[in-house]
């Protein structure tokens, strides 16, 4: 009987955790802001990004996915602007038309004595926040701690053994 309530409880958990983080690290990118263009709709964007890079999928990857030519997303954009560099979380919007992807938060990227920062993402996401171990959308939640395996200070770890310097970041999204 309690292996029938441990099944039961197991199942009904998976999809609770599983719906709260679609999103994966090869769903991060990092781009220069070329420009934001408001759509008709209340909060609806387009972006034109210069070098998008979808940073931590393997290189297979990367070569056999189209490039994403439309960046679109659903939440008002008050503090990017052009030249930014920004990291955010995206993906194909249609998988019938996979250049065009859908942004679901942004955040400012910076560095400084060849440390990388990451602010806090502009519009809150559905993500799994492990201090409640469990899922919601809080402002808080970071945006490289939604993902269960790791938690942000292990991607930016990555990040900086992939960009050393500043100049290494800057120089591969150049202005």
């Amino acid at each position: 009987m309690k292996g029938l309530f441990l099944c039961i409880g197991i199942t009904l958990s998976i999809p609770t955790t599983f719906a709260c983080a679609p999103l994966s690290p090869n769903d991060v990118f990092i781009a220069r802001v070329k420009s934001v263009q408001k759509i008709n709709s209340i909060n609806h964007t387009k972006f034109k990004l210069q070098h998008p890079d979808f940073v931590f999928k393997n290189l297979l990857s990367k070569i056999i996915s189209p490039r994403p030519k439309e960046w679109m997303s659903d939440f008002p954009i008050k503090t990017i602007k052009t030249n930014d560099l920004i990291m955010g979380l995206a993906y194909p919007s249609n998988h019938n038309t996979s250049q065009k992807y859908q942004i679901v938060s942004l955040a400012l990227l910076d560095c400084k004595e060849n440390t990388i920062s990451i602010d806090l993402p502009i519009a809150p996401f559905t993500a799994w926040n492990r201090r409640i171990k469990g899922c919601n959308n809080e402002s808080s939640i970071r945006l490289l701690d939604g993902f269960l395996e790791h938690d942000e200070s292990f991607y930016l770890k990555k990040l900086h053994q992939k960009y050393p310097t500043c100049e290494a970041l800057f120089s591969a999204y150049p202005k």
